[in-house]
């Protein structure tokens, strides 16, 4: 994600998750799901138009670094938030993420931007 974010919210130990592995998350009440892909932490927005299915439900195929929708089977890039794979169409949001003294923090932008 390109835009810069000001604030963070401390989630997690880095030593937590391990490669494939994710997390839900609230925000704030919003869901977002922290996900551990290939050494680097994604966190992703936690559904997609179907708000009462989260997207770990399904859950995540690090062979192509998707987020799976339980209701529609359509697919997002976990680093992107691009649909991949129909009938998924509308991305769905993405957050930054850093490590900070063995920390994973998310970036409040956007929908967490409040």
């Amino acid at each position: 994600m390109t835009t810069t974010a000001t604030r963070f919210v401390r989630v997690v130990s880095a030593d937590a998750l391990t490669d494939g592995e994710l997390l839900p998350v609230r925000i704030d009440g919003q869901p977002v799901v922290l996900v551990r892909h290939r050494g680097a932490f994604y966190a992703v927005q936690n559904n997609c138009s179907h708000k009462d299915f989260p997207l770990t439900e399904a859950g995540f195929d690090p062979r192509d670094g998707v987020l799976v929708c339980a209701w529609h089977g359509g697919c997002f890039d976990v680093a992107t938030g691009k649909a991949v794979v129909l009938p998924a169409t509308e991305a769905v949001e993405t957050f930054p993420t850093r490590v900070i003294d063995g920390w994973v923090e998310i970036g409040l932008v956007g929908s967490l931007a409040h």
